[in-house]
This record gives C-alpha cells, sequence and structure tokens, in this order.
C-alpha cells in the first residue's frame, strides 16, 4: 500500500534527488526519494534496535541492579571498565 506524505529536504537533499534524475538511476523525485530511503532503512533499523536493546537493558538495571563484578577481577581491569 502507498501511503502519500509531504516532506521538505534541505538543498543538499534536492541536489542528490536531481542527480540521481539527471543521471537516469530514477525517474522522477518520488522514485528518488524512494530510492535513498531504502537504501538508508537498514541504518535506521539497526539504530532503533540498538536504541531499544540499551532502554530494555537500563530498564533491566533500574529494575532489578547492576550486575555483580566478578571477585576476581584486578584494580587494573576494573579501571578499564569505568
Amino acid at each position: 500500500m502507498n501511503n502519500v506524505i509531504s516532506v521538505r529536504v534541505n538543498d543538499n537533499m534536492l541536489n542528490v534527488i536531481n542527480k540521481l534524475i539527471s543521471l537516469n538511476i530514477v525517474k522522477n523525485k518520488t522514485a528518488a526519494l524512494n530510492f535513498i530511503l531504502n537504501n538508508g532503512i537498514q541504518k535506521a533499523q539497526n539504530i532503533i534496535e540498538t536504541k531499544e536493546n540499551a532502554n530494555k537493558l537500563l530498564d533491566k538495571y533500574l529494575r532489578d541492579g547492576l550486575p555483580e563484578l566478578p571477585g576476581n577481577l584486578s584494580d587494573r581491569s576494573i579501571k578499564e571498565r569505568e
């Protein structure tokens, strides 16, 4: 299903869109934006997943407390973790 949205882009983005069209990589601005979004979607999903995992871990630590460090750590290895 296709959804219509209105979007404002900066000059740099417009230049990229126009280059994609002028080089016949895509046929129009809509196709150019879809091309850009599709090629950037994986990075965006990775960032979202990382943030969600960090939030889950933070919630767990706030609820359960921080895990205990093993008793056999040296002072140096503890300082490296700080």
